[in-house]
């Protein structure tokens, strides 16, 4: 019997002023067990806040890709500001305020990459989940955005709202390119 502590294994870092964002893998002795966001706020050398949540592994995704794969390396050379507008747009506009048929306005069409397991790729797979979300009942809403970091071409929101009618916090990132988010990993657990 293996007493391996889980460790996590960090894909991506962003940081922007005295905010830090790691996205990483919990591994225990087993392999996978959660994907994991972390934000920190430091200030005077040291951190002040510290917000983090994990949602279970999903070994067999529906759209083919895992929870933590796909790009990692920050283009540096993309206007902060303008993935920080596109990325906050569409949280605001498709999240908060529930205008569906924005989608096609910030997402990469078919050729947007979604790391929810929930979800297949593309405009259409997005819509389709929502639609059989919606037929079960269940709705999905964001009451607000609470706090964005960005680094270069990447983007990462922090969301509370609702899943089925039970408080939730979500962590949103995107990758823009473009002037569309091209690819996306979240994180979403019950509130506490």
């Amino acid at each position: 019997m293996s007493t391996e502590t889980p460790h996590r294994i960090v894909r991506r870092v962003l940081a922007e002023g005295d905010f830090v964002v790691n996205h990483s893998i919990v591994v225990g002795a087993s392999g996978p067990a959660a994907v994991r966001f972390d934000l920190w706020r430091n200030s005077e050398g040291g951190t002040v806040e510290h917000w983090s949540d994990e949602e279970a592994w999903v070994p067999a995704p529906v759209n083919g890709h895992s929870q933590i794969d796909g790009g990692t390396a920050v283009d540096h050379s993309a206007d902060p500001e303008e993935t920080r507008r596109i990325a906050t747009e569409t949280v605001q506009n498709i999240l908060v305020e529930g205008r569906t048929a924005a989608l096609g306005d910030y997402l990469a069409g078919e050729d947007y990459v979604q790391h929810n397991p929930r979800f297949a790729d593309g405009v259409s797979g997005l819509v389709a989940a929502l639609t059989a979300l919606a037929e079960q009942g269940v709705t999905m809403s964001y009451d607000g955005i609470r706090q964005v970091v960005v680094e270069g071409d990447f983007a990462y929101l922090r969301s509370e709202g609702s899943f089925a009618g039970t408080p939730f916090v979500f962590h949103d990132l995107f990758r823009v390119a473009g002037g569309k988010c091209v690819e996306h990993w979240d994180v979403m657990v019950p509130r506490s």
